[in-house]
């Protein structure tokens, strides 16, 4: 069981480091073709930076999901984070981002489509930072003939 997030006046998920999420823990960053696959100058797909940097979104961070509550319910995450829109994701260690200075939080979506593993990763996303996460970002389900980097 996790503790619920943090929230505003409006009900929003304040930007916070989570203290039920352990650094030992992974997280899950999903990947769209859509969104985040791009060719690089030889032709070949590659994952784009847009993918490790902070969305327009309500709190500007990265949307990830949390490995370890979706294994506590007994589903398994690689099917969990993989759909035809979501169709690769890559995985980071918790101590990692947390040694980078960012923030690791809990943040449940109930809609337009309900996920109760969903987290943010908060904090700084220069271009040093960016580049950071992709050195560490790790394939979790990979995208045949794609590029991490």
């Amino acid at each position: 069981m996790i503790e619920l997030p943090p929230r505003d006046e409006n009900g929003q998920v304040v930007p916070h480091d989570h203290p039920d999420i352990s650094n030992d823990d992974e997280v899950v960053r999903r990947i769209s073709q859509e969104h985040h696959l791009v060719k690089d100058k030889d032709g070949k797909l590659r994952i784009s930076s847009m993918a490790y940097k902070a969305s327009s979104g309500r709190n500007g961070g990265i949307s990830i999901d949390l490995k370890q509550l979706i294994e506590q319910d007994g589903l398994d995450p690689r099917e969990y984070v993989t759909t035809p829109r979501w169709m690769g994701s890559v995985l980071f260690k918790v101590a990692d981002l947390r040694t980078l200075e960012f923030k690791v939080g809990y943040d449940p979506l109930e809609s337009p489509e309900p996920n109760p593993y969903h987290g943010e990763v908060w904090g700084n996303f220069s271009r040093s930072q960016v580049r950071k996460l992709q050195n560490l970002a790790v394939w979790f389900v990979d995208i045949p003939d794609v590029n991490l980097t």
